[in-house]
């Protein structure tokens, strides 16, 4: 039997992931990764919620040497993807809206910053891509 897993609230993340698929749809983009966070109903994301491991991803992305990432498809898409030289976004759900975020911008904020999170406002004024 597997332990129990932290109690998260993936629903409204999901829900969203949804959304802005349908959005990425209508307004596509160069071959590029997302990483998916929701503020959960509140005004800011705090910098903590993008762990070290996604932001290592989203920099290897960015990087020379690239990342292979395995996909876990069910309809028959390929095994495995690999990114290189290649941007990386957060794509953040506010209550006013959501955000597009390039993940070395996130990084050097959360660095500068003497607040722990990233307000709606600050991110749209750092983000690639505004939807209100």
């Amino acid at each position: 039997m597997l332990p129990n897993l932290p109690k998260q609230n993936k629903r409204k993340e999901a829900s969203f992931s949804l959304k802005f698929r349908e959005w990425l749809m209508k307004n596509p983009r160069i071959s590029c990764s997302f990483e998916m966070k929701d503020t959960r109903g509140k005004n800011s994301l705090k910098f903590s919620e993008v762990t070290d491991v996604q932001r290592n991803y989203g920099m290897s992305i960015k990087s020379d040497k690239g990342t292979l990432i395995r996909v876990q498809g069910l309809a028959g898409e390929p095994d495995y993807v690999y990114f290189r030289n290649a941007p990386s976004y957060l794509v953040i759900n506010y209550p006013q809206g959501w955000v597009i975020l390039d993940i070395e911008t996130f990084i050097m904020e959360d660095k500068r910053s003497k607040v722990r999170s990233l307000s709606w406002n600050r991110a749209r004024e750092l983000s690639t891509v505004v939807v209100a």
